[in-house]
């Protein structure tokens, strides 16, 4: 099998293509070894990889690659720059954090905590931890900022490094939830949850409170400010847009402020557009023709 950057792939611009020995287009490389898999490329003068497939899994369907790279000088670590997100200005309304969030918060941190008890667990205890991995990973396809991406990856390489087969089915998930199929079957559940959290009577209260506080066309001129043209793509795509999400590991907070912004300009539209269809009701004329002149008569209804 041979890796070759796809240096064309617009929603990920650090993907890693796979390739047989036909030449046929097989797979990518997963989120969690593409810094590794970076780390090997810059030191081939042909910027490919050629090596052996020296295992698979069918249940979750890849492989492990193998090749052998010379003065290789460790993973790269600095493939999805956040600076120009962190760089952005907003000063719009911003809405409360999910619910959702909170928990895989504290999931995490549980699942940290009773990591460093593992020494102590009994069968029982291990079965438990299994079921909080699995549940964090049901909750973790919500959050899709660099936080949670970040942390995903180094749960994945904790529970390999402890080598128990237990733990295998939750790396396996956790692993092809990071990848690109993972990450494509996914974008409409995130969707909808957003949709769902913009849309909310709470969020609407929320955003009515602070309506005449902010100026719409204030904070849709700093939406279309947001780096990569992203604001335009959620315009045209939503679905692409969040796709292209997955691919930047953007801080939580920068991503939610966006959504913030978002919901606040539509709700705004939304009622504006409202006001004008009532009014255009309300002042609707009734034409009645006598002879060659017109007359225009008030619809009082």
């Amino acid at each position: 099998m041979t890796l070759r950057p796809e240096s064309a792939n617009d929603s990920d611009k650090v993907a890693v293509r796979a390739y047989d020995w036909l030449g046929r287009h097989v797979g990518y490389v997963s989120s969690p070894e593409l810094p590794r898999a970076w780390g090997a490329l810059r030191c081939s003068e042909q910027n490919k990889l050629r090596g052996m497939i020296v295992g698979s899994n069918i249940e979750h369907p890849c492989v492990a690659f193998e090749c052998v790279v010379l003065d290789y000088k460790g993973p790269v670590t600095d493939l999805y720059p956040q600076k120009i997100f962190l760089d952005w200005k907003y000063t719009g309304p911003v809405l409360d954090i999910p619910e959702e969030f909170d928990n895989l918060v504290y999931m995490r941190d549980e699942i940290i905590d009773r990591l460093t008890e593992r020494d102590e667990w009994d069968d029982e205890a291990q079965a438990h931890f299994i079921s909080l991995v699995k549940r964090f990973s049901a909750y973790l396809k919500y959050d899709i900022s660099g936080e949670m991406s970040d942390y995903r990856k180094h749960l994945i390489e904790m529970l390999t490094d402890i080598g128990d087969c237990e733990f295998q089915e939750v790396i396996d998930e956790l692993t092809m939830s990071a990848g690109r199929t993972g990450r494509e079957t996914t974008c409409g559940s995130v969707l909808e949850f957003w949709k769902e959290q913009m849309q909310s009577a709470d969020t609407r209260k929320h955003l009515m409170v602070h309506q005449r506080k902010y100026n719409a066309k204030t904070v849709e001129k700093e939406l279309e400010e947001f780096p990569e043209n992203l604001y335009f793509e959620w315009k045209a795509n939503p679905e692409r847009f969040v796709s292209k999400l997955y691919y930047r590991h953007i801080p939580r907070e920068v991503i939610w402020r966006f959504v913030s912004g978002i919901a606040f300009v539509e709700m705004t539209n939304a009622i504006a557009k409202k006001a004008e269809d009532e009014k255009a009701i309300h002042e609707k004329r009734n034409v009645i023709l006598t002879g060659d002149n017109a007359s225009y008569i008030e619809n009082k209804e």
